[in-house]
């Protein structure tokens, strides 16, 4: 039985993600209190968090190690709900991210999470790919 846990992210945990997964480096935007990193066992499958840029507004990020397709549904679940929850309870009304444009398993991926394609960023990345700037709103309580 896979036994899945939640724990706040540490450098060490992306560095594993990195040796066996999809990216190919990694920007560290970790905040404490504000990333995490999925566990199944003791191997680390997948991180991610936020970074607030200004008052309600946040960028998301995610990393992913391969280990993640064999429990796509229930990881991706996982990061849905942590993802939602970090936002909700920082006040933050628009998630944003950049998800590179022929990634299309990561515009589905952010997609599925909630995020809307908002426009083409052409150019953007450090070696001139487009990305695609997605973003998701939360309603704030006032």
């Amino acid at each position: 039985m896979a036994n899945f846990k939640v724990v706040p992210y540490e450098m060490e945990h992306g560095d594993e993600i990195i040796e066996f997964g999809m990216n190919d480096n990694r920007l560290d935007m970790a905040i404490p209190g504000l990333s995490f990193t999925l566990f199944l066992d003791e191997t680390p499958i997948v991180a991610g968090g936020i970074v607030p840029m200004w008052e309600g507004v946040a960028e998301g990020w995610v990393l992913s190690s391969k280990y993640i397709f064999d429990y796509k549904i229930k990881a991706a679940s996982i990061i849905r709900k942590r993802l939602d929850y970090l936002c909700i309870n920082n006040k933050i009304t628009r998630l944003q991210t950049a998800v590179k444009e022929e990634y299309l398993t990561g515009v589905r991926f952010a997609q599925w999470l909630g995020l809307e394609k908002e426009g083409l960023m052409k150019y953007y990345g450090l070696d001139q790919t487009n990305y695609w700037r997605m973003a998701k709103y939360y309603e704030r309580t006032r």
